[in-house]
């Protein structure tokens, strides 16, 4: 008889967590979106398509990975903006258009990171309360 009892006990403290989680993952936001102006084109329409060009460039090499390769290069964001000014229009919009290509956001490691740490702390919290309650 007791066995059975131990049995519905933990049955009953699984339903329990599995019950107050449950519902937390059933939360969903909406996506929003809208249309934005550009930022690279101002509303004078005086820029011209090479400066354009340039600015997305700068912003490229505003991002962390592309700083980290031009530094095992050897190089540094001047020499290479002074280098862009040596260049053709087709080489800047060459350069511009792949610079589009390079990812915006950073990496998701410390997401990642998080997400196990919090199964982590969830898992020996469950074997916490398990072995105090001597299930």
């Amino acid at each position: 008889m007791e066995i059975i009892r131990t049995r519905i006990y933990r049955l009953s403290i699984i339903a329990v967590i599995l019950a107050s989680f449950t519902p937390v993952s059933l939360i969903s936001k909406s996506a929003e979106c809208a249309m934005i102006g550009s930022q690279l084109i101002p509303l004078d329409g005086k820029t011209s398509v090479r400066e354009i060009d340039i600015e997305k460039i700068r912003r490229a090499l505003e991002n962390k990975i592309v700083a980290e390769k031009l530094k095992g290069y050897g190089l540094s964001k001047e020499e290479v903006m002074a280098k862009i000014d040596k260049m053709s229009d087709g080489q800047i919009h060459q350069i511009a258009t792949l610079s589009d290509k390079i990812p915006t956001g950073g990496d998701a490691a410390l997401g990642v990171l998080i997400t196990i740490l919090v199964f982590v702390v969830l898992i020996l919290l469950i074997l916490f309360l398990l072995k105090v309650l001597r299930i």
